[in-house]
């Protein structure tokens, strides 16, 4: 077979790992030392506190789902320990269990947290198993990505307020879902017959798309947010603190994953677990499937449409100039990142799609709907997310012409990346809420699952419905 391609970022990751990850390493905690240094007192206190609460809430339940065994009897025995485990940190914040005298028990709401990622993960597990365990790195890379990402924060006095809130919390998802490309890429290529190091280091060179878009949507969504916060004016210095400590985590991320899978010995059940999982989602896949013919695709996307217009009158569009300039960066940020018109209209479709429908849910539950700035952070996170999963149905097309075709094999490779980077952001975002006191982070998390549901439903059909409107045959 014709060998994937790997580029400069993925060769010096594969062949130079060791080199590669130490000056990474330590240029990144250099960065957030001097940062620490130069806030001191509380400040800087918060940015290690941060780094051990991203650990037990991102860190550890990724691990955990990454070494879940194989046996039933031994997987129940394995999630009933964790369950057990949990339930006595619970009990020990509540008092009811004393702990050692020098060790505390976590608040109880970091512990449910950490715990609820991992269900998530472990409900995942046929369709995500073998990139958990390929990107078992990417989580605590992206912490030292973002403890990096934190001193620059603190250089430029962002580090505590809400804006550096959210780009943190945008870093530690976006570290994460990179490495999460690299993993599910590796397992990609080396099913498909390609050396352990020549699989890894095209692997490398694959997320780079991902991370120039997810950058450029970073940009865009602080320009926005200072722009509509300054009445005109944007905030240069907030926007490439965004840009920076994003590209600190997913840079990370990307060395330490790809660097790891290159040198780490992988046997042959990674091809074996690959090719079971491409097996199992088909089958899956298959009632799904013959459902929804590109016809019914068509018709549903238009009912979606109409729906759309129905929700525009009942419930209206807060700011709209915003979002819509928002969108249009979005577009111009696929356009740019994946070479593709066609997967640039389907990202913003998605989303804006998504983003009326979620206004009209908050409408029909009496709710009301979270301030421009949250909204818009939810939607970055929905819009990179989304991203994840549908430049797998750009690379399909490439492969395939039948429009079913294309959107079963988008989505066996695209969905456990777009679900690993709603879990990661969720969790991000919940850490960022803690850690600085942010009100507005439960609702942005609201929003954005919200959103992300909506994306997630409507993915299939408009693929479908726009593989046969592009159909090349």
């Amino acid at each position: 077979m014709r060998e994937p391609p790997a580029g400069i970022v993925g060769n010096i990751a594969a062949n130079r790992p060791v080199l590669a990850l130490s000056v990474m390493t330590t240029g990144l905690i250099a960065l957030g030392v001097a940062g620490a240094r130069q806030i001191g007192g509380e400040q800087a206190s918060l940015i290690f506190t941060y780094a051990a609460t991203a650990l037990f809430v991102v860190a550890l339940p990724m691990a955990l789902a990454a070494l879940q065994p194989r046996g039933s009897f031994r997987k129940f025995s394995f999630f009933f320990g964790v369950a057990v485990v949990a339930g006595v940190l619970v009990a020990a914040d509540l008092g009811h269990i004393a702990f050692p005298a020098p060790l505390e028990a976590p608040p109880k709401m970091l512990t449910l947290s950490a715990l609820a990622l991992f269900a998530f993960l472990a409900v995942l597990a046929p369709l995500g198993f073998n990139v958990a365990r390929l990107s078992v790195a990417a989580s605590f890379a992206a912490i030292i990505g973002a403890v990096g990402g934190a001193g620059y924060l603190a250089v430029e006095q962002l580090w505590g307020l809400e804006e550096g809130a959210v780009a943190i919390a945008l870093a530690l998802a976006l570290g994460v879902g990179t490495g999460v490309n690299v993993g599910a890429d590796f397992a990609k290529f080396f099913a498909g017959g390609a050396a352990q190091r020549r699989a890894a280091a095209a692997a490398g060179h694959s997320a780079v798309a991902i991370a120039v878009f997810s950058l450029l949507v970073v940009a865009a969504f602080f320009g926005v947010q200072t722009f509509d916060a300054n009445f005109g004016a944007v905030e240069w210095r907030i926007v490439w603190a965004g840009i920076t400590a994003g590209a600190a985590a997913m840079i990370a991320a990307l060395v330490a994953v790809t660097g790891s899978l290159a040198i780490v010995p992988i046997g042959e059940q990674a091809a074996v677990d690959e090719n079971y999982r491409r097996i199992w989602f088909a089958a899956n896949w298959r009632p799904i499937r013959q459902a929804l013919p590109p016809t019914s695709a068509a018709a549903a996307t238009a009912i979606a449409g109409v729906f759309v217009v129905i929700a525009l009158f009942e419930a209206g569009f807060a700011a709209p100039i915003s979002l819509s300039l928002f969108f249009v960066l979005v577009w111009i940020a696929a356009a740019i990142a994946f070479v593709s018109v066609r997967t640039s209209v389907l990202i913003v479709a998605l989303v804006a799609v998504s983003a009326v429908f979620a206004g009209y849910a908050y409408s029909i539950l009496g709710l009301a709907l979270p301030a421009l700035s949250e909204r818009l952070a939810g939607l970055a996170f929905c819009a990179i997310a989304v991203g994840h999963m549908t430049v797998s149905w750009r690379n399909a097309g490439e492969a395939w012409r039948n429009p079913r075709d294309i959107t079963e094999n988008a989505l066996s490779d695209g969905l456990r990346r777009f679900l690993f980077a709603v879990g990661a952001g969720a969790a991000a975002i919940f850490v960022s809420a803690h850690s600085f006191a942010w009100e507005a982070g439960v609702a942005t998390i609201a929003y954005f699952l919200t959103t992300a549901l909506f994306s997630l439903l409507l993915a299939p059909v408009m693929m479908t419905a726009m593989s046969a409107r592009f159909a090349r045959y």
